[in-house]
């Protein structure tokens, strides 16, 4: 049931908030309470010192017996407390209540004994006297001419108070379920909302795992989940691509190994069934020898592009004569050059570039590029031009072959990407490497539109 991100949201923010409108209501409560038993504190003070004033005046003779007690049962009525004037011997003064009966327990024998002592004796915890309700109650010293002539007790029913408890809570528990029911729903569609375009990459990606064809998801939103798909569909063409490529490597590769293969094992077969004749073996061995020459330069380079792309190629750097190389690569493919007819020109703009990197790697590319300007130029020239900009070496290669077009530039450093005036893929590895890719940037600007 909680395995679903969809139900691990929506129980975890429900909860959270319940528990958050719990406390909040918890505390809201205490608060009320609170105020009302300080209200009901207040009040027991109130009625306490209009009482000594009463009685101060029942000691003047300002009022009779008998006014004294409308006057006590007046005010127990309005504000709903019950009012006992006692002796010191406890014996009943007078009393608000028609029976004139109270229970007298331990405790507040004990509280009157303070109250004679001039100690003022406020008990706001409910207790029940008798079968009456709950009720707090205020203990103060009666005192005339600055003398303690006897004790008064107030109580105040805790009825009112729970009522107004009971509603209080009532409306609130009311309050917590609609708003619990209200978020429940906003909860329910934000998880939603959050969890089906996560469950819809997954799906997404699970398909693509199988070999499949997904399309783009569509999720506009800025935020996260937003850039989560996004990131999605960029990968999702980034494999499209990369299988394609993948694809392409098997086709390159298969048709680059078996045509030297064919030649060795058609010659190698040739000579031991005796269908080439003695004298002639050697002619051949030497063309088997050859293609497995290049059989074996073509293994190396799948391996040095599977290492590149690995990250577990490492690059040798040293400080080395960038002039002195380009010499002696130029003295290297001159021969080949010249005999297909083509002028090979080295143009040195500055001299003595002494640079810091890997020189079998920096030849390698420079090879390459040379070669690849070979390949598809038939008459003119190839120009190695060595200069130097700013702080950077800078090496050229400029040839009067067909050039590429500029739809196919874009594709230029690609792994494995040949192709042809007119976009035909053409036997070799292409250029694309990442030494040749990170020295070589300038290389596609020299093609010819």
């Amino acid at each position: 049931m909680f395995k679903s991100i969809y139900m691990k949201l929506f129980v975890t923010y429900l909860s959270l908030f319940l528990v958050i409108i719990m406390i909040i209501s918890f505390f809201m409560v205490s608060i009320i309470y609170r105020e009302f038993t300080l209200q009901a504190e207040q009040n027991l003070e109130n009625a306490g010192n209009r009482v000594n004033a009463l009685m101060e005046r029942y000691y003047n003779n300002e009022i009779t017996r008998v006014e004294l007690n409308s006057w006590i049962n007046a005010m127990s009525y309005i504000s709903n407390i019950k009012i006992y004037i006692l002796n010191p011997d406890t014996s009943s003064l007078s009393v608000s209540d028609n029976d004139g009966n109270l229970d007298l327990n331990v405790q507040i024998l004990s509280d009157i004994t303070e109250i004679m002592n001039g100690t003022i004796i406020k008990r706001m915890n409910p207790i029940k006297l008798s079968s009456e309700d709950e009720v707090v109650y205020m203990g103060m010293p009666l005192e005339y001419n600055n003398q303690i002539s006897g004790v008064i007790l107030l109580f105040t029913p805790m009825t009112e108070l729970n009522n107004i408890s009971r509603e209080v809570m009532s409306t609130m528990f009311g309050i917590i379920g609609i708003t619990a029911l209200i978020s429940a729903l906003a909860i329910l569609r934000s998880s939603i909302r959050i969890s089906e375009p996560i469950v819809e990459i997954s799906n997404y990606a699970i398909d693509i795992g199988r070999g499949r064809e997904v399309p783009d998801i569509e999720i506009n939103s800025k935020d996260e989940i937003g850039h989560l798909a996004r990131s999605f569909n960029i990968m999702k063409r980034e494999i499209n691509v990369a299988e394609q490529m993948r694809r392409d490597i098997v086709a390159n590769v298969s048709h680059e190994l078996r045509t030297p293969l064919t030649s060795i094992i058609g010659f190698l077969k040739g000579i031991l069934d005796g269908v080439i004749k003695p004298e002639d073996e050697k002619k051949y061995l030497k063309i088997a020898y050859d293609e497995a020459e290049r059989l074996k330069g073509l293994t190396q380079e799948i391996v040095d592009v599977a290492k590149l792309e690995s990250g577990s190629m490492k690059l040798s750097k040293e400080k080395f004569n960038l002039n002195n190389m380009c010499k002696d690569v130029k003295i290297e493919l001159e021969g080949m050059i010249k005999e297909k007819g083509l002028n090979f020109i080295y143009e040195e703009k500055t001299k003595g570039i002494e640079i810091v990197a890997d020189k079998d790697k920096i030849r390698q590319v420079l090879i390459n590029v040379i070669n690849n300007s070979f390949k598809f130029t038939e008459k003119g020239y190839i120009k190695l031009i060595l200069s130097k900009k700013d702080k950077n070496a800078m090496i050229q290669i400029e040839d009067t072959g067909i050039g590429i077009k500029k739809d196919k530039i874009s594709y230029l450093f690609n792994k494995f990407y040949t192709a042809n005036e007119y976009g035909n893929a053409t036997s070799g590895a292409g250029l694309r490497s990442k030494y040749c890719k990170e020295h070589c940037r300038y290389a596609q600007r020299y093609y010819k539109d």
